[in-house]
């Protein structure tokens, strides 16, 4: 069955149906754009009633952005994954990861317009992209932490989101480029890795 009953007697999807709807979602982002694309033409081609959609994502953005966060995690990009043994390794995992091809890029580039004038929709960005991009970060900078390769009271470690993931966001921004591997390397290699790194004690 595509659904099941919840314990509240409201149909629930089923992860397969789920995963179904979100692929349909996907698609149809990447054939049409994002701002062309409705709930009432994804529950065409998904052969849904708009209320499924309503009643599991409560909007377009949350939908369109979930969509694009599970093709991410099933493409086997995931930032939690990274654990080298070295603060050196992680962070050259996570300009990887950063840097590495999205199998969902084209199909979402669409949203970057929208999400210039749609703050609702850079708000769930930040929750289901953003936030756990942050959140592994911090974890991976704990871990360095725990095997002393940072201080702990080291202030650039609350810095670091913006040091790495500033450059990679706002370079298109500033000089109408993405960021290059080169940029994130140097950035990585001469700014952030040497303010992490403990400091002598004055003689």
């Amino acid at each position: 069955m595509a659904e099941v009953l919840a314990a509240s007697g409201r149909r629930k999807l089923t992860p397969e149906r789920e995963r179904e709807l979100l692929r349909v979602t996907a698609e149809l982002v990447g054939e049409i754009g994002y701002d062309q694309v409705t709930m009432a033409a994804i529950a065409r081609r998904a052969r849904c009633s708009t209320a499924t959609l309503y009643r599991q994502w409560e909007s377009k953005p949350r939908l369109v952005v979930s969509a694009w966060r599970v093709h991410e995690a099933e493409s086997g990009r995931e930032l939690a994954q990274i654990d080298t043994g070295s603060l050196h390794g992680d962070l050259k995992g996570v300009v990887r990861y950063l840097m590495a091809g999205d199998p969902t890029k084209d199909t979402f580039a669409s949203m970057s317009a929208a999400l210039v004038r749609d703050e609702d929709l850079m708000e769930i960005v930040r929750e289901i992209l953003i936030h756990p991009i942050l959140r592994d970060l911090a974890q991976l900078l704990d871990r360095a932490v725990a095997r002393g390769e940072i201080s702990a009271g080291n202030p650039v470690i609350a810095l670091a989101p913006q040091i790495l993931l500033g450059p990679w966001l706002a370079q298109d921004i500033l000089y109408g480029t993405p960021a290059t591997p080169e940029l994130m390397e140097t950035i990585l290699d001469t700014v952030l890795l040497p303010a992490l790194a403990p400091q002598a004690a004055p003689l």
